[in-house]
């Protein structure tokens, strides 16, 4: 027989998640027609969902400004990949026990591409369909959303990632519970190296008597900074694009519009190309998961303790110019200062007269 407690003795015994939870699909009747799980499965009648913990030391290389890879692979795209077969096996485990399981995809931002196909006949569902897993996390009662919209739990405070299997199986609900980790101490804002965060403009929404909060985030800001295009945060931008000035707190650009611009900059830049055959996350998420961390860590609110650094870190963010520092060149060649290869076999001295 197929209950909840079979359900998360099978996730956390077997499949190794690190917590677990159920909602009620009735929690979700008012999410909008193109983020309803009812317009995923209309028979659906309870929401699964699992996160998995992202390593402590993968932020250890960005928080240093020296390793990236770790955090793309380990807590990031490689994470989610990971996820996606929980979710696999997870939906195994209650087909076998007569219900249709159906494995909700990890990313986030699907909605901010608008639609891509025709518009539907009048009286039928939006085309494109996906829910907001930090929502369903919440509504399941594993965690809350803290201010920075970023998904949080007693556990492991910020680092996490989620996993949605919508189901037909009806199953004991969990209770949600809100308000009990974040302290809206604005770390976050402080941190976010994109000022994407504004400290005092939020949207929520209300289940069950729950008022679920986060800030209004500003999705071209975040983007063109999670992408890496921000100076001050990614040294890989500015070693390759070293005149370029585009101070990101004045840019006033759509998601889609830094997602663009992001995919179109990615092969110029080899630490970008590399990485991009998934979304990539240069920012290393130094406001919205670091920042807490650190905040957390030190109230000591996080039962995931460690013995040797008990706080992460109590450095102030590495931060780089943000203004190119060379000047005088006509904008026909780079400075030859910053004419460089990996090897540096290729430093020159243009002649005198070369314009």
């Amino acid at each position: 027989m197929l209950t909840s407690e079979s359900i998360k003795k099978f996730a956390k015994d077997v499949l190794k998640v690190d917590k677990v939870g159920i909602a009620n699909i009735e929690r979700f009747k008012d999410a909008p027609p193109d983020m309803s799980p009812y317009n995923i499965m209309p028979e659906a009648k309870s929401v699964i969902v699992f996160v998995q913990r992202i390593l402590r030391g993968c932020y250890r290389g960005i928080e240093e400004g020296t390793h990236w890879p770790s955090y793309q692979a380990f807590g990031y795209s490689g994470l989610n990949g990971l996820i996606a077969k929980t979710c696999y096996r997870l939906g195994r485990f209650v087909e076998d026990n007569g219900y249709e399981a159906v494995p909700v995809p990890t990313s986030a931002a699907l909605r901010e591409f608008g639609p891509r196909g025709p518009s539907p006949k009048p009286g039928m569902p939006p085309r494109e369909i996906t829910m907001n897993i930090r929502i369903a996390a919440t509504l399941a009662g594993v965690g809350e959303i803290g201010w920075s919209k970023v998904f949080m739990t007693e556990e492991f405070g910020p680092r996490q990632r989620i996993g949605v299997i919508l189901t037909d199986a009806k199953l004991e609900p969990d209770p949600i519970v809100t308000g009990n980790l974040c302290d809206h101490c604005k770390a976050c804002v402080r941190e976010c190296p994109g000022c994407a965060l504004p400290k005092d403009k939020s949207v929520s929404i209300e289940v069950e008597g729950h008022k679920i909060e986060w800030c209004d985030i500003d999705l071209g800001k975040c983007k063109l900074t999670h992408f890496g295009l921000n100076r001050k945060s990614s040294p890989h931008f500015v070693k390759h694009f070293p005149g370029v000035y585009m101070p990101i707190e004045e840019q006033e650009v759509t998601w889609l519009e830094a997602w663009n611009l992001g995919w179109g900059l990615f092969s110029q830049v080899p630490t970008y190309k590399a990485l991009s055959d998934h979304p990539v996350p240069i920012c290393g998420a130094r406001g919205c998961i670091i920042g807490c961390m650190k905040h957390l860590e030190k109230k000591g609110t996080v039962k995931n303790k460690f013995k040797a650094a008990k706080v992460f870190s109590e450095k102030k963010p590495w931060e780089l110019l943000e203004r190119p520092p060379h000047v005088e060149h006509h904008g026909f060649v780079y400075d030859p200062k910053y004419r460089t290869s990996e090897d540096g076999k290729n430093k020159f001295a243009p002649p005198q007269d070369w314009y």
